[in-house]
């Protein structure tokens, strides 16, 4: 672990611009080729982007407003290599300064330590606690065959399953938080994606996907088998998935389907578990644990188009009841699961609606209503988003909650602890 005073900061700071200066220093936002074989079977491409996260937060409770930044930096590289091969790397830096431990949680990237990597291949460049830590990782590192029956992907890479639009039942794989307001990279996981197709049947396809954790000194800690399978018929579109997650069975399914001119989704999963971290699971036991979700959406043909979605979400690794018994929160193996995103709600009953629409060619907004179905809590969020060009995209995004706050530093309610707060963001690609 590194430490830095100010010097160390600056440093690092001056390091993060020098970079940035040298990856934005030609203008245009598509990846540029580095190489191109005559033929084009041979094609090496580089796309950077940087971008600064700034917010501010008022204690519902009073108090002084805190602040926090974080900045950015990440390169993606991809190389064709043949025909049937390619070759991707994602490398970056990320530097947060807040005022406050943990601000800025739920709406920036996830910093804890990804749990389904063989080793993180990040350090830290500084950490000077509580405020200031800058550190650089490889987010990327795959090499993918193409083949007209196969689909092989094997390293660093993006896995996402599932339909939910804030939340999922069977994305179990660093899901996103649904606050998190940058959802433009999934962290990678270390894994082996093999889809098979059948040319002449092409409604169906099977995945099946393995996914490797850490590895030290007594061997490998975590690893993960599942399979899907995916099913095409008009309208209706569906999987069923089924393996092994974290040494946890777990077995479920989603669905999307066109009812009339609106879209109806569904996900429901079972995991099998140890009971450690649960605080209540399915049909009265501790040993299964069910997750899911109910949703659809409608588009009003009102001016550029009116989108309406709402989903239902229960989650059996949530608490019960936060305002009754808040005592699971400080459970080592609760926070483990929390972290890695076996819930993505500290409550089980979760409902949300999301209203969206092009205001002007340019400029996008978004409301997003998540109301707790047991302690009365919730918030509403809104975003703003104005592309201003191929190479500036700025997010404006508020929240504000509701609910019983903090009780002598205990939580009495899922959202009523969360601070007001205003978030900018600034992305700059290249």
């Amino acid at each position: 672990m590194t430490r830095g005073g100010p010097s160390r900061r600056v440093a690092a700071t001056m390091l993060l611009a020098v970079l940035a200066v040298c990856a934005f220093t030609s203008s245009g936002a598509q990846a540029r080729d580095l190489f191109e074989s005559d033929d084009g079977d041979y094609r090496l491409s580089l796309a950077s982007a940087l971008k600064g996260s700034w917010l501010l937060s008022v204690p519902p409770t009073g108090g002084d407003p805190g602040g926090a930044a974080m900045f950015r930096l990440r390169f993606d590289v991809t190389a064709r290599l043949s025909r049937y091969l390619t070759a991707e790397v994602a490398y970056e830096h990320r530097a947060v300064a807040s005022s406050a431990s943990g601000l800025g949680a739920g709406l920036f990237p996830s910093s804890s330590e990804p749990t389904f990597r063989l080793a993180p291949i990040e350090d830290l460049v500084v950490n000077a606690p509580p405020g200031y830590v800058h550190r650089h990782e490889l987010d990327r590192a795959l090499v993918a065959l193409h083949l007209p029956f196969l689909e092989l992907t094997v390293g660093r890479q993006a896995i996402g399953l599932g339909r939910g639009v804030l939340f999922s039942a069977i994305d179990v794989f660093s899901p996103f938080a649904p606050n998190e307001v940058d959802r433009e990279w999934r962290r990678g996981v270390d894994a082996i994606h093999a889809e098979l197709r059948i040319p002449e049947l092409s409604v169906i396809s099977a995945d099946v996907y393995a996914i490797f954790g850490r590895i030290d000194a007594a061997g490998l800690q975590s690893f993960s088998l599942i399979g899907r399978v995916r099913a095409i018929v008009g309208d209706l579109d569906a999987e069923v998935i089924a393996g092994s997650r974290d040494g946890e069975a777990m077995a479920g399914g989603s669905m999307s389907a066109n009812v009339g001119d609106a879209e109806m989704h569904g996900e429901f999963a079972l995991f099998g578990t140890n009971g450690r971290g649960v605080d209540g699971g399915f049909l009265g036991t501790r040993g299964v644990v069910a997750k899911g979700l109910l949703g659809g959406s409608y588009t009003i043909d009102v001016w550029r188009g009116v989108r309406v979605a709402a989903e239902y979400h229960h989650s059996g690794f949530g608490v019960d009841d936060v305002s009754r018994d808040a005592s699971i929160l400080y459970d080592p193996d609760f926070q483990r699961r929390f972290l890695r995103g076996d819930s993505q709600t500290l409550g089980r009953h979760t409902l949300a609606l999301v209203i969206s629409s092009e205001l002007t060619d340019d400029v996008s907004a978004a409301v997003a209503y998540l109301q707790g179905l047991t302690d009365g809590s919730g918030l509403v969020s809104t975003t703003f988003t104005w592309v201003s060009s191929d190479t500036l995209t700025l997010v404006l995004n508020a929240i504000v909650p509701w609910g019983a706050p903090l009780a002598d530093g205990v939580p009495r309610s899922e959202y009523g602890a969360s601070p007001i707060t205003v978030f900018l963001q600034a992305r700059l690609y290249d």
